[in-house]
């Protein structure tokens, strides 16, 4: 009966961890599709993470303020630029730049803008494929 439960359990915690890498990798593939169909070689995008000042202190877990945001701007977006509200954290970020890099963009500039209440950091990437 132990064995049992036991291997339940297993079964249990292997299926949480596929189901959650399975929807990370899906939503990095969904950002380079958006990105592949309204850009073309050559192109810019703007790569804007924007946190609360206080966000600078939960740089790895993130937080779900309702300032703090990811957003994509290509020039033809409008309307579709936030890819998501809350912050999840500065490895959300890293995952997004290195899988745009595998699939062809490069990262050209960085710079951040430091207001009152907001910490804005924009990447500038080009696409090479």
């Amino acid at each position: 009966m132990k064995n049992i439960i036991k291997s339940i359990t297993l079964l249990l915690v292997l299926l949480a961890v596929t189901s959650v890498g399975y929807s990370q990798d899906e939503n990095k593939i969904n950002i380079v599709g958006k990105l592949k169909s309204l850009t073309k070689k050559g192109d810019y995008t703007i790569l804007e993470v924007r946190l609360n000042n206080e966000d600078e202190f939960r740089t790895i877990e993130g937080g779900s303020s309702s300032l703090a945001r990811l957003a994509v701007f290509t020039g033809n977006n409008e309307g579709a630029e936030v890819l998501s509200k809350g912050f999840d954290g500065i490895n959300s970020i890293v995952a997004i730049l290195n899988d745009l890099k595998a699939n062809g963009w490069i990262l050209n500039d960085v710079y951040s803008i430091k207001g009152e209440s907001l910490i804005v950091t924009h990447y500038i990437l080009e696409r090479k494929k």
